[in-house]
């Protein structure tokens, strides 16, 4: 790939070609010694390279590889938070949820900015267990650092249903405030059972705005 007599030509769109088709065939170690091979060039991985390593090492079980893979390459061109935010999402897809959570809440404390994506996807995970409470808790989290401008939508309403059911009535009346001072409208498949729910409550007017905001 590289010239003879060390012209190294190829840039880092090339190498993470041939990285992402290593990954894609289920060889990441073999994608490692390109990432060597990319460095000993002087070519400085991005956030693409990173993020396809990342997912590939996890997938094939070498999650220490992951971390190892983050320590080398943090800070030199890819942030700690694209580093990290990655390596949650390809945890949680291979089925370490408690794992991508404490190292999610690690980032928190840290001061490291999760991505919207990473955001979204952890408190949906958490409330597919039905931990929906812990979920509202992490959501109250990420909000107090100012970190939830890029969160999906949809996660308010799997909040709020969740929380519907679950009978935590303070908090969702809480949640249910928040939506309508950002103007989020409630999700299609929720509605009714949200709405139903917060007739319960002594805030009519509160079930009102949201029935007008509801997609």
């Amino acid at each position: 790939m590289e010239k003879a007599g060390g012209n190294c030509s190829p840039n880092v769109i090339t190498y993470t070609s041939v990285i992402k088709s290593f990954c894609e065939k289920g060889q990441t170690i073999e994608a490692l010694r390109i990432l060597d091979r990319m460095e000993a060039c002087q070519c400085i991985p991005n956030r693409i390279t990173v993020i396809i390593l990342i997912t590939g090492l996890c997938a094939e079980g070498h999650v220490e590889e992951a971390y190892k893979l983050i320590d080398r390459v943090a800070g030199r061109g890819v942030s700690n938070s694209d580093c990290y935010s990655s390596l949650v999402l390809a945890l949680i897809r291979i089925n370490r949820l408690n794992e991508a959570e404490k190292l999610f809440r690690k980032m928190l404390v840290s001061g490291a900015k999760p991505s919207g994506i990473a955001c979204s996807t952890m408190i949906r995970e958490i409330c597919r267990e039905g931990r929906v409470l812990d979920g509202f808790c992490l959501y109250n989290e990420i909000e107090r650092m100012q970190y939830i401008s890029s969160i999906d939508t949809d996660i308010y309403s799997i909040l709020l249903v969740g929380l519907c059911r679950q009978s935590h009535s303070v908090e969702t009346v809480k949640l249910a405030r928040l939506m309508l001072r950002k103007r989020i409208c409630l999700e299609a498949p929720y509605v009714d059972e949200i709405i139903e729910h917060l007739k319960n409550s002594t805030d009519k007017e509160l079930v009102t705005q949201l029935s007008r905001i509801a997609s």
